[in-house]
C-alpha cells in the first residue's frame, strides 16, 4: 500500500471522489483515472458516491452506505467514507462538484471532484481512459492495471460469488468472454455517436465463429444488460453458452433516465433496489471476464476495464471504427 495508507489523519488532505449520474463501470473507470491525480497532488483518494447516482439506496446495500463501499473496499483502507469531516460532507452535499469542472476545496483539506479526469488541466496527472470509440492503449492498460491491483479491491463476498461460479462453470476450460452492451445503447434517445450503431450481434456471431472454429472446445461467457442478446448468442452457440444469472432487460423502453437525468439502461434507471442488485452482478461478471483467454465486446466502461485489468488480455471491438 502507498504512502497515502499510512498518512497522519490530522493533517491529512482528502481527495473525495464524486458520483455522476453514469454506469457502474463509468464510475469505476474515474476512480481509477482520479487515484494517481490525488496522490500526485499528495491527497487520499475516497469515493464518496451518494443518491445522484441510480445505484445508491436510501437503505444502503451489504452493510454499506456508498455505492463504491457496497462493492469495494475504501481505495485506502483507513481512510473509508466514514472519515470524511462532517463539516465537508455537508458542504459537497449542499453543492455537488460538477463533472464539467476540476472540483474544489470543501474545506481546507477536502477536495472534491465529480471529473472523470480528461480536463486540459490534468494532463499527466489524472490517467486518460477514452470512453467513446477508442480503447485503451497498451501502455494504458499496464498502467491502470498497476492501480486496479492496489486500489480496486472487490469485497469478499463478491469474489466469493465469482470465484464459486468459475469453479462450477468455467474452471480447466478454455473460456472465450463476450460482453455485449445493449439497452440504451439501442434507444432512439441515443444521440452519442460512441453509443449510435454500437450493438452488432452479427458482428458478435461472425467473430465468435472464427474463435470456435479455432478452438472448437472453447466455452462462452456471455455478459450482457440484454436477455435478446443472450438469447441470440445462445441461439447460435448452444450449449456452449455459460451465463451468470442476474437481472438483464426484458421489455420495455431500452433507455430511461438517472436521477439527474442522464441516460441509463431503463432497467435499472427507474428502481434503485435493483440497480443495486444489478452492481453487485455486474463486478462478479467483470472479474469473471478478466479471466478469460480472450474477450468480443461493444463499446462500454466494462468491457473496457477488463481490459484495464488485464493488460495482456487480447480482445476484439465489434464497434471498431475502422468497421463503420
Amino acid at each position: 500500500m502507498s504512502d497515502a495508507g499510512r498518512a497522519d489523519p490530522a493533517t491529512t488532505h482528502l481527495h473525495v471522489i464524486c458520483e455522476r449520474d453514469v454506469g457502474l463501470f463509468s464510475l469505476i473507470q474515474q476512480v481509477i483515472a482520479n487515484i494517481p491525480w490525488a496522490l500526485e497532488e499528495g491527497r487520499v483518494p475516497i469515493a464518496w458516491f451518494q443518491e445522484r447516482t441510480c445505484y445508491w439506496t436510501p437503505g444502503g446495500y451489504q452493510d454499506a452506505d456508498t455505492v463504491w463501499e457496497y462493492y469495494f473496499e475504501p481505495i485506502v483502507p483507513t481512510y473509508p467514507v466514514s472519515t470524511i469531516p462532517a463539516g465537508a460532507r455537508a458542504v459537497i452535499a449542499a453543492r455537488p462538484p460538477s463533472p464539467f469542472e476540476v472540483g474544489y476545496y470543501a474545506n481546507e483539506r477536502t477536495f472534491a471532484s465529480a471529473h472523470f479526469g480528461d480536463h486540459p488541466d490534468l494532463r499527466g496527472k489524472a490517467l486518460a481512459i477514452p470512453y467513446h470509440l477508442d480503447d485503451p492503449d497498451d501502455v494504458l492498460r499496464q498502467e491502470a492495471s498497476t492501480i486496479i491491483r492496489e486500489y480496486v479491491r472487490p469485497r469478499d463476498y463478491i469474489r466469493k460469488k465469482a470465484e464459486g461460479f468459475y469453479r462450477c462453470h468455467l474452471a480447466g476450460r478454455r473460456v472465450i468472454g463476450v460482453h455485449i452492451r445493449g439497452t440504451d445503447a439501442v434507444s432512439r434517445d441515443e444521440v452519442r455517436p460512441h453509443r449510435q450503431g454500437s450493438l452488432r450481434l452479427w458482428k458478435y456471431a461472425e467473430a465468435l465463429h472464427h474463435l470456435v472454429r479455432e478452438q472448437p472446445d472453447a466455452c462462452i461467457l456471455v455478459a450482457t444488460d440484454a436477455q435478446s442478446s443472450l438469447d441470440f448468442v445462445k441461439s447460435a452457440f448452444g450449449d456452449k453458452v455459460v451465463s451468470y444469472d442476474c437481472l438483464r432487460h426484458q421489455q420495455g423502453p431500452a433507455a430511461g433516465k438517472g436521477p439527474t437525468g442522464w441516460i441509463l439502461p431503463a432497467y435499472i434507471a427507474g428502481d434503485r433496489a435493483s440497480a443495486a442488485q444489478n452492481g453487485d452482478a455486474a463486478v462478479v461478471e467483470y472479474l469473471l471476464l478478466s479471466r478469460c483467454h480472450y474477450l468480443v465486446h461493444n463499446g462500454s466502461s466494462l468491457a473496457r476495464t477488463v481490459l484495464l485489468n488485464e493488460p495482456a488480455l487480447p480482445h476484439l471491438n465489434t464497434h471498431d471504427r475502422r468497421s463503420q
